[in-house]
């Protein structure tokens, strides 16, 4: 099985650096898988998509917020809509996390708004049907952007919301891709992570 994961970026002195959050790349390590990181650069991603061997899954990780106009996150976004268009091709499952989650109801015609008590925190959600063999489980939380209810794409069902009633989970109504709003990555358990990880196979 191979993953193809998406880069974050942040300013390095007088540069700018893509990488991957190293919870995600200890995760599937530890389970032997291949990963391919792909880095903000449209040229590469069209190279690493010409190969002869699809990945297994493609997942789109957390990050810088995605309303930010900046060439740089310009640029990630139209890999990452590029990724979507190349997964809903290849029939390939996607999973978004947090921004990920984020930038799928973007793709789907789906909005976010600003949200307070989000960052570096903790809270439960909500789940519509007993996925986890739990209705309400704790979570983490480190983001400054939501999707309310009202907000999500028609494209997408919700599976679990916060007490605000702001998605944090959900999935496309026709296609294999899921969408979670904390980082189960970054969790001292991965049971969840791996439950996320098997509905997607």
């Amino acid at each position: 099985m191979s993953i193809l994961i998406s880069s974050n970026f942040k300013n390095y002195y007088k540069t700018t650096i893509d990488f991957v959050d190293y919870y995600l790349l200890d995760y599937f390590d530890k389970k032997n898988l291949d990963v391919i990181i792909v880095p903000n650069k449209v040229k590469i991603l069209q190279k690493i998509l010409k190969r002869k061997n699809n990945p297994n899954l493609i997942i789109l990780p957390g990050g810088n917020d995605i309303n930010k106009k900046d060439q740089k996150t310009l640029n990630r976004m139209t890999v990452e809509f590029k990724l979507i268009k190349y997964g809903i091709k290849k029939k390939i499952p996607i999973l978004g996390i947090c921004r990920g989650m984020q930038i799928l109801n973007r793709f789907f015609n789906g909005k976010i708004k600003k949200i307070k008590g989000h960052m570096n925190t903790r809270h439960n959600i909500y789940f519509e049907k007993n996925l986890f063999g739990k209705k309400i489980i704790n979570v983490n939380s480190f983001h400054n952007w939501g999707i309310p209810k009202n907000f999500l794409s028609n494209s997408l069902k919700a599976i679990a919301k916060d007490e605000n009633k702001n998605i944090e989970m959900f999935k496309h109504k026709k296609f294999k891709i899921l969408g979670v709003m904390w980082h189960p990555e970054r969790e001292k358990s991965k049971k969840n992570f791996d439950q996320i990880i098997n509905n997607l196979k």
